[in-house]
């Protein structure tokens, strides 16, 4: 067994030791103070953030897996497993299979709010307050916002670059709806590792970015893999992920309890630091 994979089973071992010392010192806080099934709930939450934090350390350790053939996939398919008795959902997606906020052209923005259901005046606001948004300028677009229209909300278009993807909300004509669809498919942490990869990619991001475009074969193939029904890639399978910057999503249930956490790693082919988090929630 080599040196990573002993260091990810140590660190699944502390977790679950440190899971189950929470549980042990809640049941004697609750029987001091009476407050029973409040405790039992603050041990349910500690054992479903231990469960999430063993989803991300399982993750990792299966991404950096020098083996190929036992090399967790990034394709974007789920992974369900368990941890201590709690159920687990693993999802790994590629962020160079997204569309990059910072790195597309008025154009392509203007699909990608069209692909998500904007249309008409809608469309025009999303693509010119997009624009606006990371332009240096302080001149609004036709259709378009800069400082003066959101000021009465407490903040100023960043006229640069996105910062998180969260920053979306805030510009002019987002909806919850076309949010909820495009957050998903887009990233700020695209990486310096290579261009957009189409085999690993999310389909709004194919469907805006692919070079045959919405409705196209290419689409319908990778849905195709999404659902399970076709098979990854063999040039996936052998690929190594060092540079590459991966997002982690863990959903951990018990009992109708239910917590997620997700995190962006890079992997850095460095055995003394085997990789970076990029971000964590």
């Amino acid at each position: 067994m080599n040196a990573k994979r002993e260091r990810g089973y140590a660190m699944i071992a502390a977790i679950v030791g440190v899971a189950a010392f929470g549980f042990i010192a809640f049941q004697l806080i609750a029987q001091d103070r009476g407050v029973l099934a409040e405790v039992r709930g603050e041990s349910e939450q500690a054992k479903l953030i231990a469960a999430c934090n063993a989803g991300l350390t399982m993750a990792i350790h299966g991404l950096a897996d020098p083996d190929p053939t036992q090399r967790w996939g990034i394709d974007g398919r789920s992974r369900t497993g368990s941890f201590n008795g709690i159920a687990l959902t693993v999802t790994v997606e590629d962020e160079r299979g997204k569309i990059p906020l910072n790195g597309i052209i008025e154009e392509e923005a203007r699909q990608l709010f069209q692909m998500a259901g904007a249309t008409g005046t809608q469309l025009d606001t999303l693509t010119d307050s997009f624009e606006d948004w990371q332009d240096v300028d302080n001149t609004a677009r036709p259709a378009g916002a800069e400082a003066p229209y959101y000021a009465p909300f407490g903040y100023k278009p960043r006229n640069a670059g996105f910062h998180t993807i969260g920053e979306l909300r805030m510009v002019k004509g987002m909806t919850d709806d076309i949010y909820n669809r495009v957050a998903p498919a887009s990233t700020v942490f695209f990486g310096e590792s290579g261009g957009f990869s189409e085999q690993t990619s999310q389909v709004l991001a194919l469907e805006v970015l692919g070079e045959e475009g919405p409705n196209s074969l290419e689409v319908q193939q990778r849905v195709a893999q999404l659902s399970g029904s076709a098979a990854t890639p063999t040039s996936l399978i052998k690929a190594s992920y060092v540079a590459r910057t991966l997002t982690v999503r863990v959903e951990a249930r018990e009992n109708g309890a239910y917590m997620k956490r997700s995190a962006i790693i890079e992997l850095t082919g460095n055995a003394a630091d085997p990789y970076w988090f990029r971000y964590l929630d």
